[in-house]
């Protein structure tokens, strides 16, 4: 009986509640939600390493993620070195080879890995100080062994030759050149003629003139403490010493005055690959980096955006348009793409044009931007839900200089904007 008198229940509250409801009308937009950073703290080593602890304790898990701000180097005739780097900076450390700390690693269950930029690791929280020692050690103490540069330089080359038939790769060649030039370390390009000049030294050097404490930040999240950490970083990273990092003369890349057409032939390709590409400033936290969001994700943002439905939906040319827009410290980039049928590649690109065209001179609706601004606010606020987010963000205030507010006041900023 029970069960019946539940069911009629619900029944005429929806029914009443359908009688009070418009719904041929969108609902007003509330307020935006007030948004809370989450808890994190933060110390300082004597040597300049920052350190942001975010504590969460759902999980017995602990991540260190050490990030490495130097500039960005021209490699030149060498270009490739710096990947190499990341590669080689775990390989071996002076009292351990690969194959030794490779079994570390696996016996306490933690992942771990290197690049150009740092190092990340995980493990369950009873084993993080050993994960702790061991990326101490890869950082402070590589040893930069010959035999394995040796199968990195082979692996790398073994890589580029898939770049030469690889539509993707062969794009995003020909944007590093177009968009940036050769004067630009963004222009950079490698290939197997500039790996070749690439020497053991290029590697030692540029650890030594880029990786130091006192441009590092290491993030700590998971189930632990401040108070808990703080003295296990100062034992393992406090004898690193600080350094003065090589500043590179960094040009930004001029825009192009005109439409610049660039062209590689495939032959016997089914697909024509097309990236449209622009370099502009834009960098967390400047006064246009939350409109440009906006703005991208109206025009090719996701299956809903302008020219998806254009070139997808209406035209039937791919099976996806998007573009983005890259914040970037030095300079970013806007690209739009498409792999379309190889017949179609002239009206792919007229439709390109005229979506860029269009919301350049009509602008957007008032549709479109409340339902983006509604996007990326729950975009937003389920990102805040991982910890590693938090420290991404406490990163960034410090690296951008940002205000202390800045993304507690984020969401606030996105819906006042027009």
């Amino acid at each position: 009986m029970r069960k019946y008198i539940v069911i009629l229940f619900l029944g005429l509250f929806s029914a009443t509640a359908m009688a009070q409801v418009d719904r041929t009308k969108a609902p007003a937009p509330g307020p935006a939600p007030k948004i809370s950073l989450g808890e994190y703290e933060s110390f300082t080593l004597k040597n300049g390493l920052k350190v942001i602890v975010v504590t969460n304790h759902k999980l017995p898990v602990v991540s260190y993620s050490l990030v490495v701000d130097a500039d960005p180097v021209q490699e030149g005739n060498k270009a490739g070195y710096v990947d190499l780097f990341g590669e080689m900076l775990s390989r071996g450390t002076k009292t351990q080879t690969k194959a030794q700390l490779d079994e570390e690693i696996d016996l306490i269950g933690a992942s771990f890995s290197t690049s150009p930029s740092g190092a990340y690791g995980k493990s369950l929280k009873r084993h993080h100080e050993k994960l702790l020692a061991l990326m101490a050690d890869v950082i402070l103490n590589p040893s930069f062994p010959q035999s394995e540069f040796d199968k990195v330089v082979k692996k790398m080359l073994d890589g580029l030759s898939t770049v030469k038939t690889d539509a993707d790769m062969i794009a995003e060649n020909l944007i590093s050149r177009s968009a940036y030039g050769k004067s630009h370390p963004y222009g950079d390009i490698t290939t197997d003629s500039t790996v070749a000049k690439i020497s053991l030294d290029d590697v030692r050097n540029y650890y030594a003139q880029n990786f130091m404490p006192n441009i590092s930040y290491l993030a700590v999240v998971g189930d632990i403490t401040k108070a808990e950490v703080q003295p296990l970083v100062e034992k393992y990273f406090g004898g690193w010493a600080k350094g003065t990092p090589v500043k590179s003369k960094i040009t930004p890349p001029q825009p192009p005055s005109s439409v610049q057409i660039v062209m590689n032939d495939r032959a016997g390709s089914a697909q024509s690959t097309i990236r449209l590409v622009y370099p502009l400033q834009n960098k967390i936290g400047d006064p246009d980096y939350i409109r440009l969001r906006l703005l991208n994700n109206i025009l090719g943002g996701g299956a809903t955006a302008r020219l998806f439905m254009n070139l997808r939906e209406k035209h039937g040319y791919t099976y996806g348009a998007y573009s983005s827009i890259t914040a970037d410290k030095h300079v970013g980039l806007f690209e739009a793409s498409a792999d379309v049928r190889t017949e179609v590649t002239d009206s792919a690109i007229y439709q390109f044009i005229y979506e860029l065209n269009k919301i350049s001179t009509q602008g957007v609706t008032a549709e479109e931007l409340t339902n983006t601004k509604n996007e990326l606010t729950g975009k937003f606020a389920i990102g805040l839900e991982n910890p590693q987010t938090v420290a991404t963000f406490a990163i960034n205030i410090d690296r951008y200089k940002l205000s202390k507010d800045y993304y507690n006041n984020y969401l606030t900023t996105l819906n006042v904007l027009l």
